[in-house]
């Protein structure tokens, strides 16, 4: 799976009132999975620890963005 398949899967927590109650119901991460499954996503921890990693350095990058140089021509 993908980030973009984990994100999906946030993206659907967000649009479905009933998956967001089994979701605050979770005490693990094996549950969440469980969840995951049962709504038809495919998601492995693995998938979880690089959605974490990409976010990270995603907010890295982000944050360490140079602006570019602004020349008076004038």
């Amino acid at each position: 799976m993908s980030r973009q398949d984990v994100l999906d899967f946030l993206h659907a927590a967000e649009h479905s009132a009933s998956l967001r109650r089994e979701l605050r119901q979770c005490s693990d991460q094996q549950s969440l999975l469980e969840i995951a499954r049962r709504y038809g996503f495919s998601i492995k921890p693995e998938d979880l620890q690089n959605d974490s990693e990409s976010e990270r350095i995603e907010t890295w990058f982000e944050a360490s963005k140079i602006s570019p140089v602004r020349r008076n021509l004038a």
